[in-house]
């Protein structure tokens, strides 16, 4: 073994330590270990640079300013009315993976669900439905369909931009979706059926103290 992977092996080992203690932020753990990589000359000055030119992020970086604006525009405000006008749990749910369906595969997944979760907790509350009911719901489905198109999720970006970098063509804005569509639709079958007995259904009064929701939302 070589100097080389040892001290690439050592960063991996103790960057997976930080990620599991939670000690720092994962953005600052992130840093760190690009800043080591440089430091120990495991990767030039313009190899640690080159990710924050990359396309994908710069797209990444776009639709989560897309979705800031959506939200403070107030253009989002009719979906809580939407969900909170649902009759029964099983309607609250379809009409939340409709609407998730409908926006994800066009702003980034992750930046879906951060918009989501406040929305989804007030009307999911209002119709006397657990959170711990609906969010995993919520981020699953924007995990399916932000793989319906190219934009949708940031691998999905990644992915392309990889494909280019090696000399490929690279995919088409929907190149993904016939496969993303049956993946989607059997996902979204199971949250309806076994996942909704499979979820914990645990009080909005516990929900602070149990996973230290309120912190983790402000």
């Amino acid at each position: 073994m070589t100097l080389e992977i040892f001290l690439v092996l050592l960063i991996t080992v103790s960057s997976m330590a930080l990620f599991i203690s939670e000690k720092l932020r994962v953005d600052a753990i992130a840093i760190l270990v690009l800043v080591s990589l440089t430091l120990l000359d495991l990767v030039s000055p313009s190899q640690a640079l080159s990710g924050f030119s990359n396309p994908a992020t710069i797209t990444v970086a776009a639709m989560f300013i897309l979705a800031a604006g959506l939200q403070n525009s107030g253009a989002l405000s009719g979906i809580q009315k939407m969900l909170g006008a649902a009759r029964s749990p099983l309607q609250f749910l379809l009409i939340l993976f409709a609407l998730i369906l409908l926006i994800a595969p066009f702003i980034n997944n992750t930046a879906v669900v951060a918009i989501f979760i406040p929305i989804v907790i007030a009307a999911s509350l209002k119709v006397g439905l657990t959170p711990s009911k609906t969010l995993i719901p919520l981020s699953y489905v924007a995990q399916m369909a932000g793989v319906f198109t190219l934009i949708g999720s940031s691998t999905n970006l990644l992915v392309n931009s990889v494909a280019k970098d090696l000399g490929h063509s690279g995919f088409s804005m929907f190149e993904f979706l016939p496969l993303a569509l049956i993946c989607a639709s059997a996902g979204c079958l199971y949250l309806l059926t076994f996942g909704r007995w499979l979820l914990p259904d645990v009080r909005s009064a516990d929900l602070d103290n149990l996973y230290e929701f309120g912190h983790y939302i402000s």
